[in-house]
């Protein structure tokens, strides 16, 4: 982006303009940048608008079946209000940050908007923010866990390319939040209860060999005593499932402890249909050391594609 920015602040001949643009309060810059926004729609015309949707993959709908995805979306509600997860209606938008505050998330890759938003690209932050609020508020207690899921359609900027992925796509996501309470008792709780969710999901489709990768991260003060209880709670709900482990990439930060990978294989192709770990997110947003989060979700035309 830095050759764009200097072409740009070249020509208009100011190359301190983002800086001074930064600096402003959020509600002046808004409302410089709906100026810009309005004489700029003012200019347009009908054929431009065709000419925009034309370029934009943005806009340009998905090759998906619609009623497969709403279908599927009605399951999987269906399926947590079963199990006693609160389902959630979301906003299409989301707060501005709401992915990148929270770390390893390019600002770049969200679809940034006016009015302090961005468009939704991660179903799991919104989730545990609007958990965080509610327990800032008193609204909830989590001495016993509180789980939360939905289903979303999301737009994301970073290029996508391959079979069943588009810059917009449906996800199913669930987020658990907890008070530890030792022992890692309150992570097994939470854990179970995520990969119970996707075992009877999956066990209802036919002729798939399932198998999960658990990647290690840093953490925990404790990260092998961790893993290894982790493990264990996975062999318990997953017994004769394959199951592989990678010590690689500790260092990535997004999750903390363990990242858990869920894929389907019919005939030679293998698919990840699942994803999920646990996150930092509420203690950051609380100041609660205690606070635990487990985040996970289904990539709607990924499972599609796996079980087709």
């Amino acid at each position: 982006m830095s050759d764009i920015l200097s072409r740009i602040t070249n020509k208009i001949g100011d190359k301190n303009i983002v800086d001074k643009l930064s600096a402003l309060s959020k509600s002046d810059l808004n409302s410089l940048l709906l100026e810009v926004f309005d004489r700029q729609a003012n200019t347009l015309t009908a054929t431009d608008i065709l000419k925009s949707y034309q370029l934009n993959r943005f806009t340009f709908p998905s090759s998906m079946d619609p009623e497969e995805i709403h279908t599927l979306e009605s399951k999987l509600l269906r399926k947590a209000r079963n199990m006693d997860i609160k389902t959630i209606m979301l906003s299409p938008s989301a707060p501005l940050g709401s992915c990148s505050v929270f770390g390893s998330v390019d600002q770049y890759n969200v679809v940034s908007a006016l009015r302090g938003t961005e468009t939704l690209s991660d179903p799991s932050n919104m989730l545990a923010i609007i958990i965080a609020d509610k327990l800032k508020r008193k609204e909830e207690n989590n001495t016993i866990p509180i789980h939360m899921a939905t289903t979303a359609r999301v737009i994301r900027a970073q290029n996508f390319e391959g079979k069943g992925l588009y810059s917009h796509f449906g996800l199913y996501c669930m987020v658990s939040s907890g008070i530890d309470t030792g022992s890692y008792t309150c992570e097994k709780m939470l854990l179970e209860k995520h990969l119970n969710y996707y075992k009877d999901i999956l066990s209802e489709i036919e002729n798939v060999h399932l198998s999960i990768t658990l990647r290690k991260r840093n953490g925990y003060k404790d990260n092998d005593r961790f893993f290894d209880r982790m493990v264990e709670t996975i062999k318990l709900i997953f017994p004769n499932i394959e199951l592989s482990i990678d010590n690689e990439d500790v260092d990535n930060n997004y999750y903390k402890g363990i990242n858990f990978k869920l894929s389907v294989k019919q005939g030679n192709e293998t698919v990840e249909v699942a994803d999920g770990g646990f996150v930092d997110w509420t203690y950051q947003m609380l100041g609660n050391k205690k606070e635990r989060c487990l985040i996970s979700g289904i990539g709607l035309e990924r499972f599609l594609v796996a079980v087709s």
